[in-house]
């Protein structure tokens, strides 16, 4: 209990500067940020932790955005096979980097379903951050 109230602040604090991309001009387009090998681990192993079910997660190339306060957003694409869906498609997702000390790592935020139409709202969602993926 302790853990989930300690990490619920700085994860609020990280996603205030997401928003819905409903208004149309919302988003922030970030300036290019190169993620180290560090920070491109902890994707994959943020991804790891919200799919435990997938046999194999394979992932594509990564980029990512940095906004005026600070906030490196990561899009990207994964194929996850094996688990409960079989073999997946690759899809877009997007996320964010927490380095809110004592607390690094990602959080996922949405990875698309196979539809075209999820596909390219994420797709639209990370051109908009300034992401091309």
């Amino acid at each position: 209990m302790r853990l989930a109230i300690s990490l619920s602040l700085p994860m609020g604090t990280v996603l205030a500067g997401c928003q819905s991309i409903d208004g149309g001009d919302n988003l922030e387009k970030g300036t290019p940020y190169q993620l180290s090998t560090k920070e491109t681990a902890a994707v994959e192993k943020g991804w790891r932790e919200r799919l435990p079910y997938e046999s194999v997660l394979l992932f594509g190339p990564m980029a990512a955005s940095k906004d005026s306060k600070g906030y490196v957003s990561v899009c990207g694409t994964i194929t996850a096979m094996g688990g409960y869906g079989g073999i997946a498609n690759k899809r877009p997702y997007v996320g964010m980097m927490v380095n809110v000390k004592p607390l690094f790592g990602f959080v996922p935020i949405v990875i698309a379903n196979d539809s075209t139409t999820g596909q390219s709202a994420v797709i639209l969602t990370c051109r908009r951050m300034g992401i091309a993926i």
